[in-house]
């Protein structure tokens, strides 16, 4: 089977989802399927197939838009800058994608919201199209907000535009998809609350590959303990979503009680010195080491004796399945789709979001009963051992492909609950990318590309961003 793994986000630095893929991909590969990963190069502003040589430039491509998505004639792209950015963002994704090619594939899976529909929508030929939904792009643009604006309520966010381009495009991509996969109940009543029947949504918590984690665990970590303090572990991005600000204002209140522990922080991210600030003004700068990403996980583990997963919001992230492989029973947030990942109390603890004290009350306790932790933390290894292994994941993965290949071959009269391409709606004025090209720069080697790649009905800006 030859098949396609896609991102809009840049494709190797997107923590979870590049390890998502990237072991997926492996795995697939191993059994003989011909697998191409496709994302975004931060640094060059490429599209690009990931191990070939071939990419898209999106810088001439985005200048060749942007003068003519003007406010005057596309009022509706321009009511918030992000609503633009995004926009401009994924046509030029869109052209890109099909510059590359997407018809030789037997199968296409996305991995957010954006491509999901983007790729519907470019595809001359309808391919099985698989999304992932690996997180709530709507919520999680809430967070970002907020993370500037202190104070942002949601209902206030959910009065701008914003929310509601973001709504409309996580509408957009269930539809386009034939079926999609998510790694928990929340997530899955997400999709649902779109309008996904349920037969078209599969429920495939995320694997671990336990024997590479294994290796990784028996090098040496690069962490070491102080004498008489145990070691409380974050790893992950540094961004206000991630809840760190949560975790250093528990560590505050934890400091007035006690002093035998220090915090490893590993990650990189925005808010990495808006964070040391934080701690700085608590008095706790000296318990804490901000490393920097850390590649090795299971090895960084295996010095910790406390594991904190703070995030706002979050489905399923890998680094509580290490925890818990590590023989460490997580404290995580109980919010989305982290409490479906532990057992209170028995494979992991759970308190409420955004509450530095339940937090700070947590970790007192886990730091006092040794026997408390080494409990807890043998049944979270069991449970994960059971049930995160990377074999179930990509056979669960492989039958939904399956799945999709069959509804492209099913009788027309019965593909009535499969996605297709959204009905093309036009708007005054929106024009193929192809005919501008012809006009603004006659002879540039983009325009035949994009003609012959995008179907003849595509037009720029996208009508069916816009409500009914």
């Amino acid at each position: 089977m030859k098949i396609l793994l896609v991102t809009y986000w840049g494709l190797t630095n997107m923590g979870g989802i590049w390890t998502y893929m990237k072991q997926l991909s492996d795995k697939l590969a191993e059994q003989g399927h011909e697998v191409t990963l496709m994302g975004s190069h931060v640094d060059s502003n490429t599209l690009y197939l990931l191990d070939r040589n071939v990419c898209f430039d999106k810088k001439a491509y985005y200048s060749a838009l942007l003068p003519y998505l003007d406010p005057l004639r596309f009022p509706h792209l321009h009511q918030e800058h992000g609503i633009f950015s995004f926009e401009l963002g994924r046509y030029v994704f869109e052209g890109g994608a099909a510059a590359l090619g997407l018809e030789q594939y037997d199968v296409i899976h996305a991995q957010d919201p954006i491509s999901a529909y983007a790729l519907r929508r470019v595809m001359k030929k309808a391919v099985p199209l698989v999304a992932s939904m690996h997180g709530a792009l709507a919520r999680e643009s809430y967070y970002e907000y907020r993370g500037l604006e202190p104070g942002l309520t949601q209902a206030e966010y959910e009065s701008r535009p914003i929310w509601r381009y973001f709504r409309r495009m996580e509408q957009l991509a269930v539809n386009a998809a034939d079926l999609i996969l998510v790694s928990s109940q929340w997530i899955g009543q997400v999709v649902g609350g779109h309008g996904a029947p349920a037969e078209r949504i599969h429920i495939l918590p995320y694997g671990v590959n336990l024997k590479e984690y294994e290796a990784k665990a028996q090098v040496p970590s690069t962490l070491k303990r102080q004498p008489g303090k145990k070691l409380i572990m974050y790893a992950g991005r540094l961004e206000y979503i991630k809840g760190v600000h949560v975790l250093i204002s528990a560590l505050g209140l934890l400091h007035q009680r006690r002093g035998d522990w220090t915090c490893v922080i590993a990650g990189s991210g925005s808010l990495m010195e808006e964070l040391k600030v934080q701690a700085q003004a608590l008095g706790i700068q000296d318990d804490i080491l901000f490393t920097g990403k850390i590649d090795n996980i299971p090895s960084a583990l295996t010095a910790a004796d406390v594991y904190v997963q703070p995030s706002l919001q979050d489905t399923q992230p890998f680094s509580v399945t290490e925890a818990q492989l590590a023989g460490i029973a997580p404290v995580v947030a109980g919010t989305t789709g982290m409490p479906e990942m532990v057992r209170h109390g028995v494979t992991g603890w759970i308190v409420p979001a955004e509450h530095p004290a339940a937090l700070a009350d947590q970790l007192e306790l886990l730091l006092r009963d040794d026997g408390l932790r080494a409990g807890t933390g043998s049944a979270a290894r069991q449970w994960a051992m059971a049930n995160r292994s990377l074999d179930t994941m990509v056979e669960g993965t492989l039958g939904v492909y399956r799945r999709a290949l069959a509804m492209h071959n099913w009788p027309q009269h019965m593909q009535m609950s499969r996605g297709d391409r959204q009905p093309v709606r036009r708007i005054p004025d929106a024009f193929h990318p192809a005919d501008l090209l012809n006009v603004i720069s006659p002879g540039n080697p983009l325009g035949p590309v994009l003609r012959s790649g995008l179907p003849a009905d595509y037009q720029v800006p996208d009508a069916n961003i816009l409500p009914g």
